[in-house]
C-alpha cells in the first residue's frame, strides 16, 4: 500500500531518492555542457543532452552544425579525456532543430507615457456629453476627470 502523506521539500531531493538523482545528473550534465562548449568554437549551436556507457551524446541546431562538430570531434575527445572524462570513448552527435529555433520573448513592446489631458480639452469633453447618450456621457465625464486627476 503506498504512503499519500506529504512529504517535506528535503526529503524529496535527498541524494537517496529519486528525484535528488535526476537533480544530481542535470547538474552534472550542466556542468559537463558548460566545459564542452568551452572547448567548441560552434558552442552556440550545440549542447550536451546526454552521457552514457562512455558516449557523450550532443545535440545540434543542423546538419551544418553537425558537420562543424565533426571536424573537431577528435579534438574534443582528446580535452575531455585529459580534464574532463578519462573514460570517454565516443561522442554521438544527433540533430535537434529546436535548439534553433530562437527563444520565444516576453512581450517587450514600451509602455507608453500618455500625455494628461489638458483643461480645455477637458471642458470641450464635458460639453459633448451634455448632447450625448447616458452610456456615451458617462464615459467622456470620466475622460474629463483625468484632466482634474493629474493637475
Amino acid at each position: 500500500m503506498r504512503d499519500h502523506r506529504p512529504q517535506t521539500t528535503a526529503s524529496l531531493l535527498d541524494d537517496d531518492s529519486a528525484l535528488g538523482n535526476i537533480q544530481q545528473r542535470a547538474m552534472a550534465l550542466h556542468k559537463l555542457n558548460t566545459q564542452v562548449q568551452q572547448y567548441l568554437s560552434c558552442a552556440q549551436a550545440c549542447r550536451v543532452s546526454n552521457y552514457r556507457q562512455g558516449v557523450l551524446v550532443i545535440e545540434v541546431a543542423s546538419a551544418a552544425w553537425s558537420m562543424r562538430l565533426n571536424y573537431e570531434r577528435n579534438q574534443l575527445i582528446k580535452r575531455l579525456r585529459e580534464h574532463t572524462l578519462p573514460k570517454l570513448q565516443d561522442i554521438q552527435i544527433t540533430i535537434n532543430p529546436s535548439l534553433a529555433a530562437e527563444p520565444i520573448k516576453a512581450d517587450t513592446t514600451p509602455v507608453l507615457k500618455r500625455k494628461p489631458i489638458s483643461a480645455r480639452a477637458a471642458q470641450s469633453l464635458m460639453e459633448t456629453a451634455q448632447d450625448a447618450p447616458a452610456k456615451i456621457k458617462a464615459r467622456l465625464e470620466r475622460l474629463a476627470a483625468l484632466a482634474n486627476k493629474n493637475k
